[in-house]
């Protein structure tokens, strides 16, 4: 991909509630692979110039500033012989994007966004009908601070969730679509289903239990995410099995405890005496 690619794809994961300038630098530092342009301010300038120039993109003022998102590595703690996760780092890490699942409507915008109706439509403050910035991002910061996200359109952030071997008239409900979004925010780290049915989406539980499983299996049947096992362990020594959930263009093969456990088994019975095989 080149720069402004990488840029909007970035700020399409991050989906509905949009990003903080100071987040999608956070993002593109820890990209992967590594993005190609050194982020220094001639860099963030040429940045800011291309989103504002870009009709995929449109700039929102929140009623209160978001802290930055807070990254982690989930596999950091596996241990690589049982391929269980030592410490819970994943289950401590602070999520700065509350759930709030915008309901279907007329413009066909889906996704979860807090602020959805709170938050103020600044674009024509920054972009001139020649498609110029108005401002440049050190002024826009100094005005708007972390209160200002970008927002990619609900096409651009469409195609990126669901890629381009999928169907792009395909039709999800909101409840489907914003478990996918959060999936896709997770890129590379994947969420665990026990997070989204014990917390984040703990809203649909309450009316069914069911609900998040048959919202991952018509994930699953459109080929969009992939899953796998993924095992933790508690602070007070129990294991915790769950679903861990990727988008397919972030999926890598990892062996579980199980696989690990045959692979083991495996060796051990090729190495006894033939008379015992």
């Amino acid at each position: 991909m080149e720069p402004p690619s990488i840029v909007a794809d970035e700020v399409a994961l991050e989906g509905l509630d949009g990003i903080t300038i100071p987040s999608l630098w956070i993002r593109l530092e820890d990209r992967r692979p590594k993005f190609p342009l050194k982020l220094d301010d001639c860099t963030k300038g040429f940045i800011w110039s291309y989103l504002v120039s870009n009709v995929d993109f449109r700039f929102y003022e929140l009623p209160q500033e978001r802290e930055n998102i807070e990254l982690f590595d989930r596999f950091k703690g596996l241990d690589p012989d049982t391929g269980v996760e030592k410490e819970t780092l994943s289950s401590q890490h602070r999520d700065v994007y509350p759930i709030h699942v915008i309901p279907e409507n007329k413009d066909g915008i889906q996704g979860s966004c807090a602020f959805f109706k709170q938050r103020k439509d600044i674009t024509k403050k920054l972009r001139s009908q020649s498609l110029t910035p108005v401002i440049n991002l050190e002024e826009a910061l100094k005005m708007y601070g972390r209160k200002l996200v970008v927002v990619a359109s609900q096409a651009l952030r469409f195609r990126t969730l669901i890629g381009p071997e999928s169907d792009p008239d395909l039709k999800l409900s909101s409840d489907s679509y914003c478990v996918l979004e959060r999936v896709g925010r997770a890129r590379w780290q994947g969420e665990l289903q026990r997070d989204l049915h014990g917390g984040l989406f703990n809203f649909l539980s309450r009316a069914d239990a069911r609900k998040l499983h048959y919202l991952r299996k018509s994930l699953v049947i459109h080929d969009l995410i992939t899953m796998q096992s993924y095992v933790r362990r508690l602070h007070s020594g129990q294991r915790q099995h769950s679903v861990l959930l990727l988008l397919k263009r972030f999926h890598i093969s990892r062996r579980s405890k199980y696989d690990l456990l045959m692979e083991s088994m495996s060796t051990f019975l090729q190495e006894l005496p033939s008379q015992f095989s």
